[in-house]
């Protein structure tokens, strides 16, 4: 049987346990703040979804039960539906930290598992959702450059509050979700009701601090139970097709002039010919051995380097503008007939195409949520 293990945050009180579900998964844990709890699992492929994919498949899917809260779900058919704009919203919110976290070349399919287990109505679970997920990743045999750390800041009568009830989010002029590991911030995302930007910068580093203790929380749960993390084969760029790529792209500068032209079509299609001679270049001295994906990849770096030089040391952005500059706007209203409302807003190359429906009271949507 397996060993059961858990930490508490006393700081925030959250409890963080593993062992008790989804033993055979990679990894997996419960983590709970009052009666909010959320279950968290991270799985991972044995091979390849193919071998010549090039790209890195993660899953991160968050779902809310109505029965976490006791209750039913709403509809004539009386069952779980398709994800909200909640869940949806609380899955990118834990994928975009966790995505860079992992080894470079590292192409295995993972998933990342959350699911709301129970909702006392008072605490928030998108945080415990990230942290769990982290914990979950850290204890599990699946290669993963963590852990991290996330919270929620509000602020009441100028006091900073980690992780504010129901209540005192509606009392707060700040919600601001902060994620980071020891030394750096990985991201943030939030609203706030025109505060200083001093006590914005203030609502960072009180965040930053926070997120320590939830960090050596999952050091901790580590080292009791983590397993040993596997060796999975890496996709990574071979030196000489990268040499090769390097070669071809400073010929004449022609992946940066390519790179810099101001048509996006014809920048496209600059760079695709840069990437085809590249390519045959690659098969005339390799052989017909070489892997099509190191050349993708060695473009991307290259292209990453381009980009990065040119914004630091000219401020200068692909299509020519400089940092601050933004694209030619331009608005046309009642482009369609019998709609109540249409328009078409343009900036630079892209286009929204706008329709307005206006209704009465008995169109308003009734949202069935848990929290």
């Amino acid at each position: 049987m397996k060993q059961q293990h858990s930490v508490t945050i006393e700081e925030l009180g959250i409890t963080i346990s593993t062992g008790s579900l989804a033993r055979l998964a990679n990894g997996s844990v419960t983590i709970r703040k009052g009666e909010t709890t959320v279950f968290v699992s991270a799985t991972a492929a044995e091979e390849l979804r193919s071998p010549d994919q090039d790209f890195f498949p993660l899953t991160v899917d968050y779902r809310e039960k109505f029965a976490a809260a006791g209750r039913f779900p709403g509809g004539y058919f009386r069952r779980e539906g398709k994800p909200s704009d909640k869940e949806i919203l609380t899955s990118r919110l834990c994928d975009r930290p966790l995505r860079p976290l992992f080894p470079e070349g590292f192409l295995n399919e993972v998933q990342v598992i959350g699911l709301l287990l129970s909702a006392d109505q008072v605490n928030e679970p998108d945080v415990l959702m990230v942290n769990g997920a982290s914990a979950a990743l850290l204890c599990s045999d699946i290669p993963w450059n963590g852990p991290i750390g996330c919270v929620r800041v509000a602020r009441i009568d100028g006091q900073f509050i980690a992780n504010p009830t129901h209540e005192q989010q509606f009392a707060s002029d700040l919600d601001l979700i902060y994620v980071g590991n020891e030394n750096d911030m990985m991201m943030i995302e939030g609203s706030a009701d025109q505060i200083p930007e001093a006590d914005f910068i203030a609502a960072l580093d009180f965040a930053h601090r926070a997120i320590q203790p939830i960090i050596a929380a999952q050091r901790k749960l580590a080292a009791l139970c983590a397993k040993q993390k596997k060796v999975f084969p890496l996709v990574v760029c071979e030196p000489k097709a990268l040499a090769i790529c390097e070669r071809v792209a400073a010929e004449g500068d022609q992946l940066q002039k390519a790179i810099f032209l101001a048509s996006k079509k014809e920048r496209g299609d600059a760079v695709k010919a840069v990437i085809e001679k590249a390519k045959a270049a690659c098969q005339a001295e390799l052989g017909d051995g070489f892997d099509a994906r190191h050349i993708k990849m060695a473009f991307e770096k290259l292209q990453e380097k381009v980009y990065r030089s040119a914004i630091i040391e000219k401020g200068q952005r692909a299509d020519g503008r400089g940092t601050k500059d933004l694209r030619p706007i331009s608005c046309q209203i009642d482009v369609l007939p019998r709609v109540h409302g249409s328009a078409i807003f343009q900036r630079g190359e892209t286009q929204g195409l706008v329709l307005a429906t206006l209704g009465t009271s008995k169109d308003v949507q009734e949202l069935d949520s848990i929290t």
